[in-house]
């Protein structure tokens, strides 16, 4: 009898690419006869070095490393928001790019309870696909300071995004810390975000001393105003190769400080 393993109820042939398989059996004892049980030991790429994951904790435990991710791409890939009717939009990568992530459904809703606090949820694949997170922030700075949800967690913003004292000297340039503490992780995760480029640019790095070798991504909002007759550019992400490994957490950390940043209250 041949049996999948707990992670994955499919059989191996039915497994995405990349996943690998190995056929182990254990033999039990009964008073009738011997009875062996094949099963099949199957093991996501991402998980055969967990150290890659996170280069500013060194070696880590498994629980650090990002749940279903996929595999790292060669290169760096730019992904567009795409604002659609009804408080949506789309972050979708470049057409026939087969190693990006699948495009991230966002949406805005309103908390009717508190009618000037509003919801970004964020979905995987389909407007109903697998939840990534989601976070509150209302349109002033009075009441909750917010809260965010990323992986069933659910912790107020201030725990998780905080500003930094920053070093230059113009008051125009800031910082930030994101430091998610799960419930399973032995160490934090973190990431470190500036504005030092200017233009509204924001840049994700995996540790402070914030070089090109651990950039992570770069977030570009919309800064031209339109004309007639001349295209804009719409906002984009771009996801380093080792930046996809940690894409949820960039991607919240960055729709949170672009939407506090871009409120006039929160200034």
């Amino acid at each position: 009898m041949i049996l999948p393993s707990p992670t994955d109820s499919r059989p191996p042939s039915e497994l995405p690419n990349g996943y690998g398989s190995t056929l182990s059996s254990k033999t039990f004892n009964d008073s009738n006869a011997d009875k062996k049980i094949l099963y099949f030991d199957q093991k996501h790429p991402t998980m055969e070095d967990s150290s890659q994951f996170s280069p500013n904790l060194g070696s880590v435990s498994r629980m650090l490393v990002p749940p279903r991710y996929s595999r790292r791409p060669s290169s760096s890939i730019v992904y567009t928001f795409e604002p659609l009717p009804s408080n949506c939009m789309l972050l979708s990568p470049p057409p026939k790019v087969t190693e990006s992530q699948k495009p991230y459904h966002i949406t805005v809703s309103m908390n009717c309870f508190t009618p000037t606090s509003y919801i970004t949820s964020v979905r995987k694949q389909s407007w109903d696909g697998e939840p990534v997170g989601d976070f509150e922030l209302g349109a002033t700075r009075s009441g909750s300071p917010g809260t965010i949800c990323l992986r069933k967690n659910e912790y107020p913003i201030p725990d998780v995004l905080t500003e930094l004292p920053s070093s230059r000297s113009s008051t125009h340039f800031k910082s930030w810390r994101w430091e998610v503490r799960g419930i399973n992780r032995e160490r934090p995760m973190i990431l470190f975000w500036d504005d030092f480029h200017g233009g509204g640019v924001l840049t994700v790095y995996s540790t402070d001393d914030r070089n090109e070798s651990n950039l992570l991504a770069r977030f570009t909002p919309r800064t031209a105003l339109r004309r007639q007759g001349q295209p804009v550019d719409p906002p984009n992400l771009l996801v380093t190769p080792l930046g996809h490994d940690w894409y949820d957490d960039i991607l919240l950390s960055a729709l949170i400080i672009e939407r506090m940043r871009t409120t006039p209250t929160y200034q």
